[in-house]
Formats: structure tokens, C-alpha cells, sequence
């Protein structure tokens, strides 16, 4: 009877150490691929899942500067059809120019949007390093270094952070984070530039002429009380730039 009982202890046993054993090869088929590089369930690497949650981060503030005129709150806007249009350049009295409130915008778009999306970029790592760490493996890192840079037909994403991913069979480091996302937006911003000098100088924009000679852009404006309603819209990607300009106004009455 002894016998009958160690024999079922040693076979629960055996089974307890398969069982380990196979969840060990489950980790280890999901955390490292025969290259040796650590992979997700998904497939995907620390980096992948990283600049995949970042790239759309960044897409959707970008999406937010080009609604709101370069800022991620409009600061000084007029309200029409709905949505606040935020002044670029701005006269409070009649008869005189405009001047630019915003006269380093691309500059400021990229503080902006690096402001605007800290926080998510960060959840980006806090996220990956769960999802290794609910497979067994752990993750390290140190501090982040995060910047923007808007060029023509793209922009950059500057993101270095060191980061050690341990997982059965070894370890592998990444520091290098970068990346490019397609938009307009560096494009749309040299475009709203000459509009603001020109309201801003002669109180006017004469926009028909500028897309003869840029058929790619399309620019639309709607006077509007005191104040000129503008979208600058590219054309082979439908994106547009959102803002208003109150130039050379008339006296009430007049």
C-alpha cells in the first residue's frame, strides 16, 4: 500500500517537472527566436512594439497642431462652424496690420507635440516591459531622451532610451528608438508662413495666384466677422492646416 502511494507521488511528480518543462519551451519559443532576438507572442520585438505605440501617439498629436493652428489648445481663437480657429496673426484694432503671435511655429509645433505626447510615449515603454514581463522575462532601462523634428514630407522622431530584455536563454539591449512618420505638416507650415507675412504685411493673401503656382496645395478662406478663416490642404493627402488671421479690419458701421 506504502509502495502503490510513493509510486502515485513520484508519477504526480514526473508530471509537475513536465509540466514546467513545457511551460519553459513555451517561453522560450515566444522570447527568443532562432536569430536570438526576443520576441513577443505577437511576433514582434521591444523595438517593434515600442515604435508601433509611439508612431501612433505621434500621428494622432499631429492631427491636433494641424486642427489647432500649431498648438495643442488653441490660445487665442475665434469660434466658427464649431470649432476654434486659433489666430496666427492678430490686430485688435482697425485699419492696421496684423502681427505674428506665433512667429517661430515650426519650432513651436515640435515643442508642442513632444509636450503634448510625453506621457503616452512613456506608457509605450510601460507597456512593452509588461509584456515580457508577464512571459517571464524582465526589463531594465534607464532615462528617455525625446525630441521632434519637422522635415519636408516627414517627421522625425528622435527616442533613445537604454533597455535591457532578459528572457531564458539570454539578454539583448536597445537604446535606439528613432523614427520617421509620413505627414505634411512641415510643408503645410511654410505654406500658413507666407499667408501670415502677407496679411500680416500688405493685409492681404492672394491665394488664387499662390496655388496657380503651387497646384498642389489648396487654400480656402472665409471672411468671417473682422477676422479670415483659413485651410491650407495638400492636395495628395487631404491633410489640412487650420487657422485664422484678424488683419486690417473695418470699424463697425463703416
Amino acid at each position: 500500500m506504502v509502495n502503490e502511494v510513493e509510486k502515485r507521488g513520484q508519477v504526480a511528480i514526473f508530471i509537475i517537472i513536465g509540466i514546467v518543462i513545457v511551460v519553459g519551451v513555451f517561453a522560450l519559443f515566444f522570447l527568443i527566436k532562432g536569430d536570438g532576438d526576443i520576441l513577443s507572442p505577437g511576433g514582434m520585438g521591444p523595438r517593434e512594439i515600442v515604435v508601433g505605440c509611439v508612431r501612433d501617439v505621434v500621428e494622432e498629436s499631429l492631427d491636433k497642431m494641424m486642427m489647432n493652428g500649431g498648438e495643442i489648445l488653441a490660445s487665442q481663437a475665434i469660434s466658427y462652424d464649431g470649432d476654434e480657429w486659433n489666430y496666427l496673426c492678430y490686430q485688435a484694432d482697425y485699419y492696421q496690420g496684423c502681427y505674428n503671435t506665433h512667429p517661430m511655429l515650426e519650432l513651436q509645433i515640435e515643442n508642442e507635440i513632444v509636450r503634448d505626447t510625453s506621457t503616452e510615449v512613456q506608457s509605450c515603454f510601460n507597456a512593452m516591459r509588461e509584456n515580457f514581463e508577464d512571459l517571464g522575462g524582465e526589463v531594465s532601462g534607464g532615462g528617455t531622451a525625446y525630441s521632434i523634428d519637422l522635415l519636408p514630407g516627414y517627421v522625425e522622431v528622435n527616442l533613445r532610451k537604454d533597455i535591457q530584455v532578459s528572457g531564458i536563454g539570454g539578454s539583448q539591449s536597445f537604446s535606439d528608438f528613432d523614427m520617421e512618420v509620413m505627414s505634411p505638416i512641415y510643408d503645410l507650415v511654410r505654406v500658413t508662413r507666407e499667408i501670415v507675412n502677407g496679411e500680416s504685411q500688405f493685409c492681404n493673401f492672394e491665394y488664387n495666384g499662390y496655388m496657380l503656382l503651387y497646384p498642389e496645395y489648396d487654400i480656402r478662406r472665409i471672411d468671417y466677422r473682422d477676422s479670415k478663416i483659413y485651410r491650407v490642404i495638400d492636395r495628395r493627402t487631404g491633410s489640412e492646416f487650420k487657422f485664422a488671421v484678424r488683419s486690417c479690419a473695418f470699424a463697425p458701421g463703416i
